[in-house]
């Protein structure tokens, strides 16, 4: 390990919106590739000891924390995953339910220091919560407010990752869009439980309270995350890659899968309106066309995004320089939310307003996911 050119031994991260979003208890999916290249320079390049300090909810154990940090995923390549427990030093994992220590309590950074038998004044503390950082500094260890959004403290730096094989170029905007259909499979699945919710449902005062919910949440998410954070960004990318030589008939489908995703989550809206305006002689009408619609766009979709993932982010990422990758990731952040935090909140919102109405999930759909299928379609790989 090559030595340190800070005066500090140890470095401590927060976990949730600085390293990654909690998008469900007990799973931590990591902002990448930019949390991958920040863990790696600190170990590798500037030599420090890396650990977490995070509060964990009364509802989600230790073990389950410890669980999350071991399952989450820092890097892959060709079939190697790399884990967050792979690159934190075992002395370094601070959760709040062991320590008996809550954040932003100055104790428990001393603790952290102990843990790790390192002088408190010789460990530098990493967060996006302004408080947590002051505290830190009160307990004596030097601290550091990490940017927010995520990534944007690497622009305009080229952070293209490495690892290009059939189905990866590489290119750190294909990471990026690929963590987005993480949260996109999570609404097709809640889309799959809405439908069968309305199943046995005539009368719009039958909806159970929790399905209504989800049903609201759902169309939110459509209308605000979908189709005008994710796919206006997908759609930015093409031209560059097309002025870089890709054929423009090579994006096409994804084009008319998009215009057919926007026809269905129109009409999901309107069907929505009709079932709130509550008419007793169309409200059965307008929930079989909520049902029926939201159906069509989520067998659509799930096979869309993966042949995204496996067919057209390598094909664009091969066209692209590194310095474009760099303008992607920038166009990216500018044409949807500097954070998808809040709508994988929403998203959790959905999942336990499901949960609330009995409303299990889809585990045939799930499956056919996992292996890159999807009903009606012909199977693919798929990365997610």
């Amino acid at each position: 390990m090559p030595a340190t050119t800070v005066d500090c031994d140890a470095v401590f991260f927060d976990l949730r919106d600085t390293l990654g979003d909690v998008d469900r208890p007990g799973h931590l999916a990591l902002y990448r590739p930019s949390t991958e290249k920040l863990l790696d320079a600190m170990r590798d390049l500037v030599g420090l000891r890396v650990g977490v300090i995070t509060n964990l909810p009364a509802e989600v154990s230790a073990e389950q924390g410890h669980r999350m940090i071991a399952e989450a995923v820092v890097a892959e390549d060709d079939g190697s995953v790399v884990h967050l427990s792979d690159v934190l030093d075992p002395q370094g994992i601070v959760i709040n339910h062991e320590a008996h220590l809550d954040k932003p309590d100055p104790a428990i950074y001393r603790y952290a220091a102990e843990q790790m038998h390192v002088p408190v004044e010789r460990c530098l503390f990493v967060g996006e919560n302004l408080i947590e950082v002051l505290a830190a500094q009160a307990a004596g260890m030097r601290s550091t407010l990490k940017p927010s959004p995520p990534g944007k403290e690497f622009q305009p730096a080229v952070i293209t990752r490495q690892g290009e094989s059939v189905r990866d170029s590489g290119r750190a905007f294909e990471e990026s869009l690929e963590q987005e259909h993480l949260l996109g499979e999570r609404i097709f699945a809640c889309g799959s439980r809405i439908v069968r919710g309305l199943d046995a449902v005539a009368r719009a005062q039958d909806i159970p309270p929790g399905v209504r919910t989800a049903m609201g949440m759902f169309v939110y998410t459509l209308t605000n995350f979908a189709d005008q954070a994710h796919l206006k960004a997908e759609e930015a990318i093409v031209p560059l890659a097309v002025a870089r030589g890709m054929p423009p008939e090579d994006a096409r489908w994804m084009f008319d899968q998009h215009d057919q995703a926007r026809a269905y989550w129109a009409a999901i809206r309107v069907a929505w309106q009709r079932i709130q305006n509550g008419d007793p002689r169309d409200v059965a009408f307008a929930l079989s066309d909520f049902r029926r619609c939201t159906e069509g766009f989520v067998q659509l979709f799930r096979a869309h995004a993966i042949r995204e993932n496996d067919e057209l982010y390598p094909e664009l990422g091969r066209h692209l320089t590194d310095a474009d990758d760099a303008t992607v990731l920038s166009i990216v952040h500018h044409t949807g939310p500097p954070d998808i935090g809040p709508y994988a909140e929403i998203v959790g919102a959905m999942e336990e307003a499901l949960d609330a109405a009995g409303i299990p999930q889809d585990v045939e759909a799930d499956a056919d996911a996992a292996h890159g299928t999807a009903a009606g379609a012909p199977p693919t790989t798929g990365k997610v």
